[in-house]
């Protein structure tokens, strides 16, 4: 059996180093200021109507927080600012008259890009401790869930928030010395954090994380002893607005100041694990991942914790439903992979390789295989079996492929045949198994899965001039038949 891919010019965007707005008319309108840029991905609640908004904040260098207002034209052109989470980047703002946006917000005119990040910043290794916050608005009194139930979310049993990552990232993290501290009460009621709640992405995140942080202070040591937390999971009593949140920000507590992971979370978001684990991966910096069908909703893939988060979960007899493993373009970004599991093609040729699941505890063939294409843009290759603790309700065992643009808000896009493509990702269209082929004539690329294993598939990749693309019309002289079959 064999298949074609269209590849379609307009999914490659390339991310600039000056992104800018329509102008002010008054050179004095602008504020110019450097700083840290953090991403906040926002999650919607499965009761709100479907969102995924992204909040940006610019930590200054006199450790000032100001939230950034990006018009929705200047993200889309750029992808999210996806690729520069974390980057040091001088913004040019509107005055705080002519911001009109969230509250305390400003209006971004321009945003340039300073330096790059390190190639190893965003590397994620060795102990990871978490803090739980129980935050109560002063005019909630409920506690949906008690201390334990918080503290043990964080063991490292089969379930637990420990034992999940360490798999995840095959022992490369940990989160071992987490905890939870008991309810707290906020200052204010929910409507002056979350105006209306339920709905709309305007929650105040600033003032719940200061406000929260605060009154939590008294009980916790957030240095941990000279061993900082690296990130805190705020839980609420009751919703915020449509979303729960995950991402980073800039503060001091306790002496220490860094970069927080951070996350935001109601009650209908800790009612499953899987939910926490998809925002504690933003915390980490992970995006989204997503299908084929460019929708602008990221929650279409089973496959992935940082898509549907719980959708082929395992079920868990306290915790709700389980995460997934992410895919292996967001675990090789941590750190995750070791070079001697990650096979890139170097060039032209024909290679054969296994392709163990990515949720094998050990392997001895490979993770991934990456497939350059042009403009920075590139193929992942992986094998995912129904296994473990976590992988056991997939939807099947297959090769999936991935196609990986930087510049874009989601940069991972499971690839589907199916024409349209499915809505959700659990159709055969995007799973690859044995004696199919996915041909790229464009790039002169094929895939074929030509075996399965015990643990995964063996894969042949053919890449560059060796691959010749007949129609199957070739010998009849049909010229209107595009199905592809490959020969070297």
């Amino acid at each position: 059996m064999s298949r074609n891919v269209v590849t379609l010019s307009s999914m490659i965007a390339a991310c600039c180093f000056l992104a800018i707005s329509p102008k002010p008319s008054r050179a004095s309108e602008f504020e110019r200021l450097t700083g840290e840029l953090s991403i906040l991905w926002g999650d919607s609640a499965p009761f709100a109507e479907p969102a995924a908004p992204i909040r940006y904040l610019l930590a200054t260098e006199n450790g000032a927080i100001i939230e950034l207002a990006v018009s929705e034209a200047m993200r889309s052109a750029h992808g999210g600012f996806v690729s520069w989470n974390g980057a040091r980047v001088e913004a040019f703002l509107q005055s705080r008259e002519a911001s009109a946006s969230l509250e305390s917000s400003r209006r971004v005119a321009a945003l340039r890009l300073l330096a790059q990040r390190d190639p190893g910043a965003g590397t994620v290794s060795g102990s990871q401790p978490w803090v739980s916050i129980l935050c109560k608005f002063s005019d909630k009194n409920a506690e949906p869930q008690d201390l334990a139930f918080f503290q043990n979310m964080y063991g490292d049993t089969a379930g637990g928030l420990d034992h999940f990552w360490q798999e995840v990232s095959y022992d490369a993290i940990n989160v071992a010395g987490s905890t939870a501290i008991d309810w707290v009460d906020l200052p204010q009621p929910q409507t002056f954090y979350a105006p209306t709640p339920g709905s709309n992405f305007n929650a105040n995140l600033t003032a719940l994380f200061n406000d929260c942080t605060a009154a939590a202070d008294p009980f916790i040591d957030y240095s941990n002893s000279g061993s900082p937390f690296v990130g805190i999971n705020m839980m609420f009593n009751d919703i915020l607005d449509c979303c729960a949140w995950g991402g980073s920000r800039f503060a001091t507590l306790d002496g220490v100041s860094q970069t927080w992971r951070v996350t935001w979370e109601p009650p209908w978001a800790y009612a499953n694990v899987g939910v926490i684990a998809h925002e504690m991966g933003h915390g980490f910096g992970l995006p989204h991942a997503t299908n084929w069908d460019d929708d602008d909703f990221p929650y279409d893939s089973p496959w992935d914790v940082m898509s549907d988060a719980t959708g082929y979960g395992v079920g868990d007899p306290v915790y709700g439903q389980r995460g997934k493993h992410v895919n292996a373009f967001h675990k090789d970004s941590l750190g995750w992979i070791p070079a001697g599991q990650r096979f890139e093609v170097p060039g032209p040729g024909s290679y054969t390789l296994t392709l163990d699941g990515m949720a094998v505890a050990s392997t001895g063939g490979h993770r991934m295989a990456v497939i350059p294409l042009p403009d920075g843009a590139f193929y992942t290759v992986e094998a995912r079996v129904r296994s473990g603790s976590y992988e056991a309700n997939l939807p099947g065992d297959a090769v999936l492929i991935h196609q990986i643009v930087p510049g874009r808000d989601e940069p991972s896009w499971g690839y589907d045949e199916q024409q349209p493509p499915a809505d959700y990702s659990d159709n055969p269209g995007t799973m690859w198994t044995v004696g199919e082929t996915f041909v790229d004539a464009a790039n002169q690329i094929s895939i074929s899965v030509t075996m399965a294993t015990a643990t995964g598939f063996e894969v042949e990749i053919v890449s560059g001039p060796s691959v010749t693309v007949f129609s199957d019309g070739f010998e009849s002289g049909d010229a209107s038949a595009w199905s592809a079959t490959v020969g070297n």
